[in-house]
């Protein structure tokens, strides 16, 4: 269990860790996008303004010191008056102020929800970095598959057109080979777009162009969630999602506004310390005078009549603290629904991976009794382009399967409250720096 407070400094000591010097790696993106992406410090600097407001709360119920002077001159044609100044300090204290205390207990529980709220904004950061750097792996890979794609069936159009040219094969051959090859062609000068434009999605977050990613290793397996049970990650979520935990305590705030504005009604009582000094200056009848005067007084004040406002005001908040309750049943049912659909899509995914790798298998043996099919004839060239197509296929669905079961891993953890950047340093370690793309 991963408290506010660990995810925040995990988040400061990630950002201090070393980029690598090869291939940048998921770690290096991340450390970026801690210091460059705008969302990110977006976060940051709205944390640190919502901590302001328990300072704010606080300083209601502290001692208050207030000074002023002031200064009173004789008009031009009063010779006689004197010149007087007087200087006033005052230092007051809050003995009985309910509205206050409920203020300051709900800007405690605020004070919790900005940290609740920067804690889920860096795992959404996680999650984005994520996407982006394995979206850029796809789209390499994907590139990779379409190249290879064209060149093979380019190989197989330029056999069949010699076949043809020596009156082999009849050129209703050559079209359909020539029609598979164009619609490759697209297919790969789509796939170099979309790797730019993934490229580019990431320098969004971290800042800075890239050229040199880290890709997985063949060796990576898909493990299946630990625990296995959906119960236990969907307790996991009751107890430790930082967006359910934010919405918990907003309610509980709301509640204290909703308390504060009810006892508006209530007196209040200070105490304050009064000092007040007169001087007058000399005059032509009278010399310099000055006096002095200190007291000490309890002060209480009372409401009386308001015109209903202070009953408005308490049925707004208790409004408002309604809202905040309802929103919170809301978000706690989405969090269980959300735990156990990322639940089966991780062990869905995972089952995926596994089943994709053997369609390979399966693909290259089909297409090996293709190939074998045709050269003896019961085979044609084109039945062996659609074997060709459907093992570069096989290996595409299975890429994507491995990026789609680490996103849903990652996004279990996110909805479990256990997501953090010791994960992002865990998956790095299957990254192979020497996999350069682009």
């Amino acid at each position: 269990m991963l408290s506010i407070k660990k995810v925040i400094s995990l988040i400061a000591f990630t950002a201090l860790a070393n980029s690598s010097t090869t291939a940048e790696t998921l770690a290096d993106i991340y450390q970026l996008a801690v210091k460059n992406d705008p969302i990110a410090a977006a976060a940051r600097a709205s944390y640190n303004a919502d901590k302001e407001t328990l300072k704010q709360s606080r300083a209601v119920l502290l001692p208050q010191l207030n000074a002023s002077s002031n200064k009173a001159e004789p008009r031009a044609d009063e010779n006689t008056d004197p010149v007087t100044t007087t200087y006033r300090a005052s230092l007051s204290q809050s003995l009985f102020n309910v509205p206050a205390w409920f203020q300051f207990q709900s800007a405690k529980k605020m004070d919790q929800v900005a940290e609740a709220n920067f804690a889920a904004q860096q795992q959404s950061l996680i999650i984005r970095v994520s996407e982006a750097y394995f979206n850029v792996l796809r789209a390499f890979d994907n590139k990779q598959t379409r190249s290879a794609e064209e060149l093979a069936i380019q190989r197989q159009l330029e056999q069949v057109t010699e076949r043809f040219e020596v009156g082999l094969l009849p050129i209703t051959d050559v079209h359909e080979i020539r029609a598979i090859f164009d619609d490759a062609s697209v297919n790969s000068l789509e796939a170099d777009g979309a790797l730019d434009i993934a490229f580019e999605q990431l320098q969004v977050l971290s800042g800075k162009r890239h050229q040199q990613l880290a890709g997985l290793k063949d060796g990576f397996s898909a493990e299946v969630p630990n625990p296995a049970s959906v119960g236990s990650w969907v307790e996991f979520a009751l107890s430790n999602n930082l967006q359910l935990r934010a919405s918990q305590l907003t309610y509980q705030a709301a509640d204290k506004m909703a308390a504060a504005a009810k006892s508006q009604h209530l007196p209040k009582v200070t105490v304050s310390a009064d000092y007040s000094k007169l001087d007058m200056d000399a005059t032509a009848t009278a010399g310099a005078i000055a006096t002095e005067q200190t007291a000490i007084n309890l002060n209480l004040t009372m409401p009386i009549f308001s015109s209903g406002l202070t009953s408005s005001q308490a049925r707004q908040a208790s409004f408002e603290a309604q809202a905040a309750e309802q929103n919170y049943i809301a978000t706690k049912r989405n969090t269980m629904q959300a735990a156990r659909s990322n639940h089966q899509s991780a062990i869905t995914n995972a089952a995926r991976v596994k089943a994709r790798k053997q369609a390979i298998t399966s693909a290259e043996s089909a297409l090996e009794a293709t190939k074998a099919g045709y050269e003896v004839g019961t085979r044609n060239i084109v039945d062996v382009l659609v074997a060709q197509r459907t093992l570069f296929q096989a290996k595409r669905n299975y890429s994507n399967a491995r990026y789609d079961y680490i996103l849903s891993m990652m996004r279990l953890k996110q909805v479990a409250g256990q997501l953090s950047p010791e994960d992002v340093m865990q998956l790095n370690n299957w990254l192979s720096s020497g996999i350069i793309i682009k």
